[in-house]
């Protein structure tokens, strides 16, 4: 194992976009009737229960990713959470309260075995590939949203990413679970954090507002998709904060969530609706023992010049 080598990133909201020769947001935001906003925050993280000591391993596990990848979650609170107290052990999320942040989904995984693709990553130590037609995660920008224990995020940053934005709806979630899991497999890796890792809480459409004009070579989402209601605000962030031309999004998602009605085909229409984004399907799971999941692409279509004549 090498000596720490330090990750490094400086928040600034509007930083990145002044080195942009465009502006990131390609959408008017628009109000939705009825929302109730939960204001986006930086959420500060020290003092939230991590105790530095990266080979103390109470409250956690370790996830495959694939064959050669192991990360740690976190698979008990060491302290009752306030957000779960009082709810049935069989809800996953309460609309407005609770998100299912605690949990590791099965896209989430997914979408790390799809990074270990696209990028050609390789051994656990964070050592790489010989590259893809994609190029590697060395130097990348980095926002995922809706990101829980944040496994797909903290894989990036053991393989280069220069910066990663973790994003939650529930503060809570990012303080008791994610911030450890990001100390916990830097330490693992004997590296340090050093502000590559920042937090922030809140409604995307909160979100928007906090990050600005910044812009990211790649954005991940996992299970983000599952009401119909929540897919316009999500793509709202996504045209304004993905990089244009050069930009990824990754969504990782069931085909359908039964019982509250969003999935793959939904957002599909949402996007095509929206007209900014093209989209591709680049990974699926039907192995008829789970959820049916996919995983879709999207880029930003070109900029077309309002004074240019329709082919």
């Amino acid at each position: 194992m090498n000596d720490e080598a330090p990750f490094r990133f400086n928040f600034d909201v509007g930083a990145e976009a002044s080195k942009e020769s465009e502006d990131c947001s390609r959408s008017p935001k628009r109000p939705r009737e009825g929302e109730e906003l939960v204001p986006a925050e930086v959420v500060e993280v020290e003092g939230s229960g991590w105790s530095g000591d990266g080979d103390n391993d109470e409250g956690y596990g370790i996830q495959e990713v694939g064959n050669s990848i192991r990360l740690w979650k976190v698979v008990k609170l060491l302290e009752q959470s306030t957000l779960v107290q009082g709810l049935d052990e069989s809800t996953d999320l309460v609309p407005g309260r609770y998100e299912g942040g605690f949990k590791v989904w099965e896209c989430s995984v997914d979408l790390c075995q799809y990074l270990m693709q696209l990028y050609n990553l390789g051994e656990s130590d964070g050592k790489d590939g010989n590259g893809s037609k994609h190029g590697d995660l060395q130097g990348k920008s980095v926002l995922e949203l809706g990101c829980g224990q944040g496994l797909p995020g903290i894989l990036c940053l053991a393989h280069g990413a220069s910066s990663v934005v973790f994003q939650d709806f529930n503060k809570e979630v990012l303080r008791s679970v994610t911030y450890p899991c990001v100390e916990k497999n830097a330490r693992h890796h004997g590296k340090q954090t050093n502000g590559a890792a920042t937090y922030i809480s809140g409604d995307w459409s909160g979100c928007r507002d906090l990050l600005g004009k910044q812009c990211y070579d790649l954005v991940l989402a996992a299970e983000t998709i599952y009401e119909p209601k929540s897919i316009p605000s999500l793509l709202d962030l996504l045209s304004s904060c993905v990089k244009p031309k050069t930009g990824v999004v990754l969504v990782a998602a069931k085909v359908y969530y039964f019982g509250v009605g969003g999935g793959v085909a939904p957002f599909e229409q949402a996007v095509k609706e929206q007209g900014l984004f093209d989209l591709d399907h680049v990974f699926r799971v039907d192995d008829g023992a789970s959820n049916m999941r996919e995983i879709l692409m999207l880029k930003t279509k070109p900029r077309r010049d309002p004074g240019a004549p329709d082919l």
